[in-house]
């Protein structure tokens, strides 16, 4: 039977290169026009965008948004080689997500690689397809979420499997986030589901739920989405069938779901989309691109893109001003992004194939706009690429709060 695995690219990049020399102290959006309005829903401040008021594109560099760009070579052992398009960080590790027939592998903040998690298969501590993970140094875990579960998974830093965290509901493509010995889980919403935002202990007994107050219509092609840029958990729902939503925030204490920011696109303009939320800012797009993956005959994961090509917007929290918006990766010398950025947990963070790295490099060499830092570090990294290469890893910390 063919799989299809789905996951969210976001944002991408829409134009060329802006010169961003000092670009810390600019304002990128000041000439941009007031998009959005704030309005009270029970008491609680909704920002709401109007795309009829979006109206140029401007050009983000990398560096406004993020610290250094890191580049981070993956142990090239036979046994650490990974073909992963998603990573879940914390202080110290990396793990690289299962694809295909390779499994999640653990790797520490070098580079090195430390053990396999889990296998793929059906028995004890295997998984076939995983739609969340998260790495919980505190205590020595990790946590692992299929798609479809009544339990979740977990190992320890070495990879022995430990006994599973039995779920209060079955997850359906379900997110989670484990605090302290807490785990609050969001999943897709179904009609014979009691809830789908809960919080539980690690032995399995629920705590608290949510009411969402609104009416989620079931569809199979919701995906959950939470990237948790900032100290708040958000919440949205992308589906193939476009309805008007809005990014939410998780207050446990008034135990509902918190509508914060909404675009009221209407008509043959509303699409399939997704929002975010980075420190100082809220973010959306027109549709959606979605990489599809798919197993061919030896199993190895075929990557394909679907959609239309997306037109993203970027709305300032503070003024309220707005632009469509794009991306350039000035640390390596202005390269706009071909693919779009995951901004997950307050950091943007990409598994790239050895090939498509260093063409990346070679192009960025090539510029006149590349600091003499990153040409020496970029430098040092092609003299030391060979073919055999494992993946290498990038990523770069969000900056918080104002710019």
């Amino acid at each position: 039977m063919t799989t299809y695995v789905k996951f969210f690219l976001f944002p991408a990049a829409l134009a060329a290169l802006l010169a961003c020399n000092q670009n810390t102290q600019m304002n990128y959006l000041e000439d941009a026009p007031v998009v959005a309005v704030r309005t009270l829903l029970d008491g609680e401040e909704l920002i709401e965008m109007n795309p009829a008021l979006l109206k140029d594109t401007v050009i983000f560099p990398l560096s406004y948004l993020t610290e250094e760009l890191e580049i981070i070579k993956l142990d090239d052992r036979d046994e650490a080689l990974t073909n992963a398009y998603k990573v879940y960080m914390s202080e110290n590790y990396f793990l690289t997500q299962a694809s295909g027939n390779v499994p999640c592998k653990l790797f520490d903040k070098q580079g090195k690689y430390i053990t396999d998690i889990g296998a793929i298969g059906q028995g004890p501590g295997e998984y076939q397809y995983l739609y969340d993970g998260q790495i919980d140094e505190l205590n020595g875990c990790i946590y692992l979420m299929p798609w479809s579960t009544e339990s979740m998974l977990v190992y320890d830093l070495q990879g022995n499997a430990l006994p599973p965290v039995p779920l209060a509901h079955k997850a359906n493509k379900s997110v989670f986030v484990v605090r302290d010995d807490n785990v609050i889980i969001m999943g897709m919403p179904h009609p014979q589901m009691p809830s789908f935002i809960w919080i539980q202990d690690l032995q399995g007994n629920k705590l608290d739920e949510l009411s969402s107050g609104i009416d989620f219509p079931f569809d199979f092609s919701t995906e959950v989405l939470s990237y948790r840029n900032e100290d708040k958990i958000d919440l949205s729902h992308w589906t193939w069938k476009p309805r008007a939503d809005s990014l939410y925030h998780l207050d446990f204490v008034k135990k509902k779901l918190i509508p914060r920011f909404t675009a009221n696109f209407k008509g043959d303009a509303l699409k399939p989309h997704i929002y975010a939320e980075w420190p100082g800012y809220f973010l959306g797009n027109t549709s959606t691109i979605v990489t599809v993956s798919m197993p061919d005959e030896n199993g190895d994961m075929q990557l394909r893109h679907e959609g239309d090509p997306p037109a993203y917007y970027i709305v300032d929290k503070k003024t309220l001003k707005g632009a469509y918006f794009g991306l350039v990766n000035d640390f390596l010398g202005g390269e706009r992004f071909q693919y779009p950025l995951i901004f997950r947990e307050g950091c943007y963070l990409a598994c790239v194939d050895p090939g498509d790295l260093e063409e990346q490099i070679e192009k960025a060499l090539m510029s006149t706009k590349l600091s003499d830092k990153m040409r020496r570090k970029l430098l040092r990294i092609q003299a030391d690429m060979t073919e055999n290469d494992n993946n290498y890893l990038l990523y770069a910390k969000l900056k918080g709060g104002d710019q």
